[in-house]
């Protein structure tokens, strides 16, 4: 409204000089002077109505204008401040969010070290428990091993025993299988001589010292048989005994293989 006022000012001087002079001139004047001078006045009226609501138009478009710079400046005013608003809730928003996904970070960060640790501990608790499998098998597979070692020396040992009496008995019975031999050949050879005495031959004759050799060679000849019978039992004693012996090395090897592939097949 401050537009108007400079218009009405510049106006009313106009108008109110218009109807001075109308006034003036209808005192000297006759009624058409007077009439003229009214029809003068009416316009000078008019004209001063027209400048006034042109004043009142132009001060009224000078305010809407500036109203509406006013509220341009402060619908501006107003953008600015929310999007210096928006911008501002935006990188709080995004402060809150880079804090939460830090924060969801390390969450996950000590969760995957616990589950590590707790993998870590499962893993070592298995190894130990793997390991104290292992070794009560193997120890189980290496007493049952000791005790077929055990039980086949014991068997040797009694094998052997009973090898080494045999053997025994054998060189006792061949000792006195010798001494009967030799107590007959004394005996058969004292008869001879008793005989070829009585007819008269003496045994530096060549037929008495045949017939004495004839008794000694055949009684050495029954020495070399049971000598020969003797080392065959003797052999047949060892062979025996070293067959047990393979057969138990032969036992204990399988055993072993056996165990190893059972060991393989359940660990590996």
């Amino acid at each position: 409204m401050g537009g108007i006022t400079p218009l009405v000012t510049t106006a009313l001087p106009l108008a109110n000089s218009v109807i001075g002079t109308v006034r003036n001139a209808g005192a000297g004047q006759s009624s058409a002077a007077a009439q003229q001078a009214a029809a003068q006045q009416a316009a000078a009226e008019l004209e001063y109505k027209r400048q006034q609501d042109a004043a009142q138009a132009a001060a009224a478009q000078a305010a809407l204008e500036q109203k509406y710079r006013e509220e341009a400046a402060a619908a501006e005013r107003s953008a600015q401040a929310a999007a210096a608003a928006r911008q501002q809730q935006a990188q709080l928003e995004a402060e809150a969010q880079a804090r939460q996904w830090s924060h969801d970070a390390e969450l996950r960060q000590r969760e995957q070290e616990l589950q590590r640790q707790k993998d870590e501990a499962a893993a070592a608790a298995a190894a130990a428990a793997r390991a104290k499998e292992m070794e009560d098998f193997r120890g189980s597979q290496e007493q049952t091993l000791a005790q077929l070692r055990a039980s086949q020396e014991e068997a040797v040992r009694a094998k052997e025993t009973d090898a080494q009496t045999q053997l025994a008995q054998l060189t006792a019975a061949a000792d006195a299988a010798e001494q009967r031999r030799l107590a007959a050949l004394r005996q058969a050879v004292s008869k001879t001589r008793a005989g070829l005495g009585a007819r008269g031959v003496t045994a530096q004759d060549g037929s008495g010292e045949a017939i004495l050799l004839g008794l000694t060679n055949s009684s050495e000849t029954e020495h070399k048989d049971a000598q020969a019978t003797d080392q065959l039992k003797r052999a047949a004693i060892q062979q025996s005994l070293d067959e047990a012996k393979r057969r138990n090395l032969l036992e204990l090897s399988q055993l072993a293989d056996r165990q190893r592939l059972e060991y393989m097949s359940k660990f590996f």
